[in-house]
């Protein structure tokens, strides 16, 4: 069962480019749904900006400017992270074990993605403090 994160066309300002964000996490678990609940309530929201739900990062075109949004342990507060180095991952045993900051760390270095910048909110946070403290980030984003 996915989520609706709408994509709303008229967004976009005349001729301008909507700053897409991808927005990782599996709805099926619950502490790893939040940023894909967060889009679903910011996306007819904000304007100028478009959320896009991914399940890994194959395929992606863009080799800098990456905005990504999912959850994140350890944080008090929605953070913008702008350093790959700041995420933590642990050593893989097998496949199971690539979560989205090993995946973008490996990207990284093959040299796949450029600037990745993680709009990342805590893990178990409550619903309407991430949407706000994202929007706020996000409007400061695109200002």
């Amino acid at each position: 069962m996915a989520l609706k994160i709408p994509l709303v066309q008229n967004q976009i300002e005349k001729g301008g480019m909507a700053l897409k964000i991808l927005v990782a996490g599996n709805p099926l678990v619950r502490g790893d749904r939040l940023a894909l609940e967060v889009a679903e309530r910011l996306g007819e929201k904000l304007r100028g900006i478009e959320f896009e739900e991914i399940g890994s990062l194959d395929g992606i075109q863009e080799n800098s400017g990456l905005y990504i949004m999912d959850v994140a342990l350890g944080l008090k507060k929605v953070e913008l992270v702008e350093d790959l180095r700041k995420l933590q991952t642990k050593q893989p045993v097998s496949g199971h074990d690539f979560d989205l900051a090993m995946e973008l760390k490996l990207l990284h270095k093959l040299g796949k993605v450029g600037k990745v910048k993680i709009i990342a909110i805590p893990a178990n946070y409550p619903i309407k403090k991430a949407a706000e403290e994202a929007e706020a980030l996000l409007k400061k984003i695109n200002a």
